[in-house]
């Protein structure tokens, strides 16, 4: 979310008597998963307090009700926020191999729930996650160890592009030491058996 100023005590006041909203949002519009990183209410209840408070320092009395104005703000921000989220997850999912645009036995894709449990459930967190590419990276060297880097990296939120920026190299560059990086963690049996 883009920085803002601090709050007069009329958009404070707005924020305190519309609490309420963040729940509703979180409740109605998304799936809480305390065992998915960034999905667990606490991380979901903050960022809709985040998004009440934009709302607040944003409102124009002449629009709408503020009820009406800071809901949608609100949904729509941590829908965002869920979209990120999942970006950051992506690179879990893609070390299980599965694809997200396959069917699963419902004619569902799994891309169609993808911050459920449904694809989740047998995930290991995200703490576990970075620690065990941590743990694995000294076996490599070379290319395999610079893509397990980078995927400590895209697990951590980063997109190819700002990895790419960040050690300023190509981001097709990135991208290939990933694929090396799957390759051999998939062959990996430690890693493999610290999956489950």
């Amino acid at each position: 979310m883009s920085k803002m100023g601090a709050l007069n005590d009329a958009q404070r006041q707005l924020v305190a008597d519309h609490i309420h909203i963040v729940e509703w949002a979180i409740y109605d519009h998304i799936e809480v998963n305390e065992n998915l990183y960034g999905f667990g209410y606490d991380d979901l209840f903050q960022e809709g307090c985040l998004c009440l408070c934009k709302a607040a320092a944003t409102y124009v009395s002449e629009s709408a009700q503020f009820n009406t104005y800071a809901q949608v703000v609100v949904r729509n921000g941590l829908l965002t926020y869920c979209k990120k989220m999942c970006k950051i997850q992506k690179p879990l999912i893609n070390l299980y191999n599965v694809p997200l645009d396959s069917e699963d036995g419902d004619g569902e894709t799994h891309g169609d729930h993808f911050a459920g449990e449904d694809v989740f459930e047998t995930l290991i967190s995200y703490t576990d996650i970075i620690d065990l590419l941590e743990s694995v990276k000294p076996e490599y060297n070379g290319v395999a160890r610079l893509g397990i880097e980078a995927l400590e990296l895209k697990v951590k939120g980063y997109s190819g592009a700002e990895i790419a920026r960040l050690w300023g190299v190509e981001q097709n560059h990135v991208g290939a030491w990933i694929s090396r990086a799957k390759k051999k963690l998939r062959n990996n049996e430690r890693f493999v058996m610290g999956l489950r």
